[in-house]
């Protein structure tokens, strides 16, 4: 098994990894009529996205997407492209400025910690040295909390419990965004 490659969103200038997810309304291809095969052994679902958070929402503003039976459709008028120099050529939907209806809680973090780095799966809000809790509804930012203090008492412990065969279905857990696997 191979670690999954994140959501990226983008925050106040800042780049962070998608590390739990507890609602719904993130955009995903079927929502576009479009049935993703895997991508390689790094993207099982197919796709991967880039949303940005400002005082307006979260917006989707890019999606990478491989093979697609039947042919890749519009998102807001936009077909995919292939970036110049992209060294892997997925088409790519650039350029999109799509408010995203998401309600729910999203985890996010950012500098991970080499030395919590799991290869398999998404990694786990431990392995991260900053941590935010955001809270939308139908896509608006209701509340944003750093919980990077508090996160810091819990540093390394899902590797741990992986690595030692504590966490139970070490494989489902490693693969999950649920808020509570940690």
């Amino acid at each position: 098994m191979t670690s999954q490659i994140p959501d990226t969103f983008l925050y106040e200038g800042e780049e962070y990894e998608l590390v739990g997810l507890s609602g719904e309304g993130l955009v995903i291809p079927q929502d576009y009529g479009m049935q993703p095969q895997m991508l390689h052994t790094a993207c099982y679902r197919g796709f991967y996205s880039t949303y940005e958070i400002t005082n307006e929402g979260l917006f989707l503003t890019q999606m990478v997407i491989g093979e697609v039976e039947g042919g890749h459709k519009p998102i807001q008028g936009i077909m995919p492209e292939i970036p110049p120099g992209d060294k892997y050529g997925y088409p790519t939907y650039q350029g999109l400025k799509l408010l995203t209806p998401f309600t729910g809680r999203i985890r996010l973090g950012k500098d991970l910690i080499r030395d919590f780095y799991i290869h398999m799966g998404y990694q786990k809000g431990s392995a991260f040295e900053t941590l935010l809790d955001f809270s939308f509804e139908a896509g608006r930012v209701v509340s944003v909390q750093d919980i990077s203090t508090e996160n810091a008492t819990k540093r390394g412990a899902f590797k741990e419990r992986f690595e030692t065969g504590e966490v139970t279905q070490s494989i489902e857990a490693a693969f999950s965004l649920d808020m509570d696997v940690e």
